[in-house]
């Protein structure tokens, strides 16, 4: 087994490595070095125990160097305080008793002071390397805390990896119906051409796949590339290679701790990240279901009531023409034409949220005057709500509008026709509007019985079921949905407030504003 201190435990190339031989140079010169200082402390100072000069080359060589070389520093001392300094001088022959138990204590106390330098240098790096890997792995938790694709965790761990290995490091990993690893954080598709990178991550794979820990031969990876594989036995998600500048047979003790300790929080951040997205993929499909359940129930519902009443009326019609005044006939006939328009309503939202469904919709925009559309959209809600007076408010500067006048129309109008379904009989409805360099604003104002705060996001949501809204039997369920939808698309926002102290909501449309064509300053 290998002692602690016969060899360094920090890769050739690390900060606190030298090379053997430069370590036995400088042992050799701190030796050199005590010479000349005994020589001239024994002729100036007239200095006597010369051993102490010696022993401090020891302590300085031993605290900077391994064991080895701690050895060869106290002998190499040693011998030289022997040769240089004791009689007869200048030769290691030693003339008295006295001076064979001089030299004897004294290379034993060097061998010990060497020995605890040593030890204590030993543990001075260690402790500086561990708090280096502890700052290592800290910063690349933090890098996969923040990483919200499996790219991004990839890429977080590869500078991880670079940084406090001082390596290249790749990561392949699996993808889905495939069994070839493929190599992350890298700007081409194209793979790269490295048969010992080929060669390391096959061997790895294969011994990961197949259980096999079993320690590889020094033979087998004497190559640039050590493979470490990623993931946890059953659950395998790909390998990640490390190239070192100089190869290695086998990595250091530290460096391998710090590899698969950093491979293992990488491979703990893909796992949390898949898991993320088959959560949110069964989230997804589980809210599709719903709302297909919501949607079927609506349109059975919705549909059929007005459907039932134009068969009805124009049953009545065809069979009871003869026995009905003409009175009669013209309220089936009104009927018909009002339950025909709700039916058309209802048609109209459920187009709507489809072609909004699949992304924004591609708008064909026009230039329209803000009172020529809103003025529309009022005469349109007061012909299903004929009952319902609708006060305006307009700047003094009508603004122009840069929209899909027929969705923006329908956008206002879902919101005029929602205000009125929940105001008191006889209450008015009022739309104001105001604009500034910035927005133009249209607010909806209904005396209903309002809508808690916790909820005015909630209202437009699809088939969202709350005391008020477009939510009541006679309502698809979307026709706010489809409103934020519209604004959406034309770069606005649909927003429900209180109206202060009084009872009712306030609906804000808001569109960013756009300088019209004739507001824009033309050439000298």
């Amino acid at each position: 087994m290998r002692r602690e201190n016969e060899k360094p435990p920090f890769p050739p190339g690390s900060p606190h490595d030298t090379s053997f031989e430069r370590e036995l140079a400088v042992a050799t010169f701190a030796c050199a070095l005590a010479v000349a200082a005994g020589a001239l402390a024994e002729r100036y100072l007239a200095f006597d125990d010369l051993s102490l000069v010696f022993m401090t080359a020891v302590i300085f060589v031993s605290a900077r160097s391994r064991m080895t070389v701690s050895v060869f520093a106290a002998v190499l001392c040693f011998l030289a305080y022997n040769f240089f300094f004791l009689e007869p001088r200048y030769t290691l022959y030693l003339a008295a008793r006295h001076g064979l138990v001089t030299v004897t204590m004294f290379l034993a106390g060097a061998l010990v002071c060497g020995r605890l330098a040593n030890r204590l240098r030993n543990q001075v790096i260690l402790l500086k390397t561990a708090r280096a890997h502890a700052e290592s792995l800290q910063q690349l938790a933090q890098r996969l805390t923040a990483a919200g694709t499996e790219a991004e965790a990839i890429a977080a761990a590869t500078q991880a990896l670079a940084e406090a290995l001082d390596v290249e490091a790749v990561v392949l990993h699996g993808q889905p119906g495939s069994a070839r690893l493929i190599e992350g954080d890298r700007e081409n598709a194209l793979p790269r051409f490295d048969p010992s990178l080929d060669a390391a991550v096959r061997r790895c794979w294969a011994r990961a796949t197949s259980g096999d820990e079993r320690e590889v031969d020094h033979s087998e990876r004497d190559i640039p590339w050590h493979c470490l594989p990623l993931g946890q036995p059953g659950r395998w998600l790909g390998v990640v290679a490390l190239h070192f500048s100089s190869p290695l047979s086998s990595l250091p003790p530290e460096q391998a701790r710090l590899a698969e300790a950093m491979v293992r929080d990488l491979a703990q951040a893909l796992n949390r990240l898949q898991l993320g997205k088959q959560l949110e993929s069964t989230r997804l499909q589980a809210e599709t279901e719903r709302l297909r359940a919501a949607l079927l129930s609506s349109v059975s519902h919705d549909l059929r009531s007005p459907l039932s009443t134009i068969i009805g009326s124009a049953e009545s019609l065809d069979v009871y023409r003869d026995q009905l005044s003409v009175d009669d006939q013209r309220q089936l006939a009104r009927d018909i034409l009002g339950e025909g328009r709700r039916l058309d309503r209802y048609i109209q939202n459920l187009l709507d949220m489809t072609r909004l469904g699949h992304g924004a919709p591609a708008l064909e925009r026009q230039w329209v005057g803000l009172d020529d559309i809103v003025g529309t959209a009022i005469l349109r809600a007061k012909r299903v709500h004929p009952d319902r007076a609708v006060e305006l408010q307009l700047p003094a500067i009508i603004p122009l509008l840069q929209v899909n006048p027929p969705l923006f129309e329908q956008a206002l109008f879902n919101v005029l026709d929602n205000a009125a379904k929940f105001s008191p009989v006889g209450s008015p409805l009022r739309v104001r509007a105001d604009a500034d360099s910035e927005s133009i604003r249209i607010d909806i104002i209904d005396a209903g019985p309002g809508i808690p705060e916790e909820e005015r996001d909630a209202v437009f949501d699809m088939f969202h079921s709350v005391s008020r809204g477009d939510r009541r039997p006679n309502g698809t369920g979307l026709g706010l949905t489809i409103c934020r939808g519209i604004l959406r698309a034309h770069g606005g926002e649909a927003m429900a407030m209180a109206r202060g102290d009084d009872p009712g909501t306030v609906l804000r449309l808001s569109l960013p504003f756009e300088p019209a064509p004739s507001d824009l300053p033309k050439d000298e």
